[in-house]
């Protein structure tokens, strides 16, 4: 007889690994099934001239959202994450000069909501940086991880989920399923009477939005700013700003260096073009040049990576608890459903998913209340 468990969560990206994390202290008979070899998603450890750092430019604005996303994150890791807020407004350069970024005025970029994330005046500094956060929680998990493991349907009975076909041949089966994957897939993965023709057609056919990312290290100290830059330059194009800082210099054997992160946003169904991508990487580059005229020069290293369908959520509907109408055990974790952006977001889909489960996160043992805790 085919092993059941009690959860299968597919994908194990920021969102995926903290649901699995929390219900590790319920369960150890979770799946947790990835497509790739290692498990983190984008917020994986990289390794450069200057030291380990974040897999892109990483950020996270200082509001009451922000401050509730981390400390379910504390709670589930218990430990400190936060080190502190700072206020600093992000900047622009206009007429030859560094001016305070005060907005885009009557011309925002299409893909102005991914963009304004980075754009706040107060900021969290970590204590603790987004690729820790993944590894923490990897090494909290209890169950089984599938590597290189792809769903390739979802099989139902009545008004639930059985099972998922991984790879195109084999079956595993579960109590209940959170996907944790990329929503525009979903079109393809449920089965047929889980959702109708024209919400399938919406969830292929939806703008989403893919991150291109650029991070460079530059043979000498740019700048001593921690300011969110936003550039863009004087003339209006379909490529848009773009948003990157520079990280504080580093004194290695090779003498100081510093490093900088961008990150501009292109649709997805245009990642594959290599002109559309070469055309913004070239803009990112033409406004720090434009910004620092030396920033480029001897360059030490180079590091461009496209975070695929970072925003957009495909229309779908989906009940009060975050499944799928038809399948009240299907949970969608996705982060881009979340009303709040990026690692924001992440971090609360994965809280609201709990909570639909009927768990809590705390960070210590409370007396029994109305809800389980975990």
């Amino acid at each position: 007889m085919a092993h059941i468990y009690d959860y299968a969560i597919i994908g194990s990206g920021l969102t995926g690994l903290s649901i699995a994390a929390a219900l590790s202290r319920e369960t150890k008979n979770i799946a947790l099934i990835e497509g790739a070899d290692v498990p983190f998603g984008v917020n994986k450890k990289v390794n450069f001239p200057t030291g380990p750092m974040n897999n892109g430019l990483r950020f996270v604005p200082d509001s009451v959202l922000s401050e509730k996303a981390l400390r379910f994150l504390e709670n589930l890791l218990n430990t400190k994450v936060v080190d502190t807020v700072s206020e600093e407004a992000p900047i622009t350069y206009e007429s030859g000069g560094f001016k305070t970024f005060l907005g885009f005025g009557d011309t925002p970029p299409a893909f102005y909501e991914e963009l304004a994330y980075f754009t706040s005046s107060k900021r969290l500094d970590l204590a603790m940086e987004p690729y820790e956060w993944t590894q923490a929680l990897f090494e909290k998990f209890q169950g089984e991880f599938m590597q290189r493991s792809y769903v390739t349907k979802f099989h139902q009975e009545g008004e639930k989920v059985t099972h998922v076909t991984i790879n195109g041949s084999k079956t595993l089966h579960a109590h209940n399923f959170i996907f944790a994957g990329t929503v525009k897939d979903l079109a393809i993965l449920l089965p047929d009477d889980a959702i109708s023709i024209r919400a399938r057609s919406k969830l292929s056919k939806n703008t989403y939005w893919t991150a291109l990312c650029l991070d460079i290290c530059h043979a000498k100290p740019v700048t001593d700013s921690t300011a969110m830059h936003i550039l863009n330059g004087t003339t209006q194009d379909e490529i848009g700003p773009c948003a990157g800082r520079f990280l504080p210099a580093v004194e290695t054997e090779n003498g100081p260096l510093q490093t900088s992160q961008w990150m501009t946003f292109i649709e997805q169904e245009v990642t594959e073009d290599s002109e559309v991508v070469g055309m913004a990487l070239k803009k990112i580059k033409r406004q720090i040049k434009r910004a620092y005229p030396e920033a480029l020069d001897n360059l030490k290293l180079e590091r461009i990576f496209v975070a695929p369908i970072i925003a957009g959520n495909g229309d779908i509907k989906l009940s009060a608890n975050m499944t799928i109408p038809e399948l009240e055990n299907l949970w969608i974790a996705s982060s881009t459903v979340n009303e709040q952006k990026n690692l924001v977001g992440s971090l609360l889909q994965a809280e609201m998913i709990i909570a639909s489960l009927g768990f809590k996160v705390e960070a210590s043992e409370e007396a029994p209340g109305a809800e389980a805790t975990i």
